[in-house]
């Protein structure tokens, strides 16, 4: 799952000068689009609507964290100045396997999204993160409606679930997902549900991330008899899948 970001950075780029360039580049895009393609009009809507979230996972050098929790402190102040990104946060992973620290930048599209990572010094930044880590790898996920529960707060815990999909089973892994949806949601414990589908269809192929207020309310939640019977039919219904718990970090918090 490793990736060189200057090999990421790249493709942003070339998709960045295809959807969301400059005024020039917009122009002839939108010239060479027939008119009367009414699906190419649905897909700018979405690319300018749907709500992308970038995630980085990183593990940290041997020994190291804190040296890279300080590189991370003096970037910050840059990643969070843009006004295309609406909020960065970072966790660490509460089990210290890998991936050993979750970042998640949210937007309000993708479009949004390209206009970000094409600035001079946000590029300058990612392209450096390797120099800081031993594993690094970058996603892009378009966020789902399969669950609507969201309590807008710093949550402090974040379960993550990283799910592929079956080889041709997509459309039956999101009707069962819509038929356990309200137990999923239900509980007082969890306090936000979310889910995204990668935006390059590559592993993992979603991510759906539960907040909770505490540890002890993830554990309550987990033992849930409802709770372990979806995660026992997710076996099923996947490919793979891997559940990991992380914990809010202050690094994007003063915003």
């Amino acid at each position: 799952m490793n990736l060189k970001l200057a090999n990421f950075f790249l493709i942003v780029l070339i998709a960045l000068v295809a959807l969301a360039g400059c005024d020039r580049g917009q122009r002839v895009m939108m010239d060479s689009m027939p008119s009367a393609d009414a699906t190419m009009d649905d897909a700018m809507t979405d690319m300018e609507k749907v709500p992308v979230s970038l995630v980085w996972l990183v593990d940290y050098p041997e020994g190291a964290k804190d040296v890279y929790l300080e590189w991370i402190a003096s970037v910050a102040p840059t990643l969070q100045a843009p006004a295309e990104v609406n909020r960065i946060r970072s966790y660490d992973n509460l089990e210290e396997t890998t991936p050993h620290r979750f970042v998640e930048f949210e937007f309000d599209s993708f479009v949004d999204a390209m206009a970000y990572m094409n600035r001079p010094e946000i590029a300058g930044v990612f392209e450096d993160l390797p120099n800081h880590a031993t594993q690094v790898s970058a996603h892009t996920f378009i966020e789902r409606s399969d669950y609507a529960k969201t309590e807008a707060e710093d949550w402090p815990i974040k379960s993550i679930i990283f799910v592929d999909y079956p080889i041709g089973g997509k459309a039956a892994y999101l009707e069962w997902v819509a038929s356990v949806s309200s137990a999923l949601v239900g509980p007082a414990q969890v306090k936000a549900v979310s889910s995204y589908d990668n935006y390059n269809g590559e592993s993992p192929h979603r991510l759906v991330t539960l907040e909770f207020a505490n540890q002890e309310d993830v554990e309550t939640y987990e033992a849930l008899e409802d709770i372990m019977a979806i995660e026992a039919e997710l076996d099923n219904r996947a490919s793979s899948w891997v559940l990991h718990t992380f914990e809010l970090r202050s690094d994007y918090i003063n915003e």
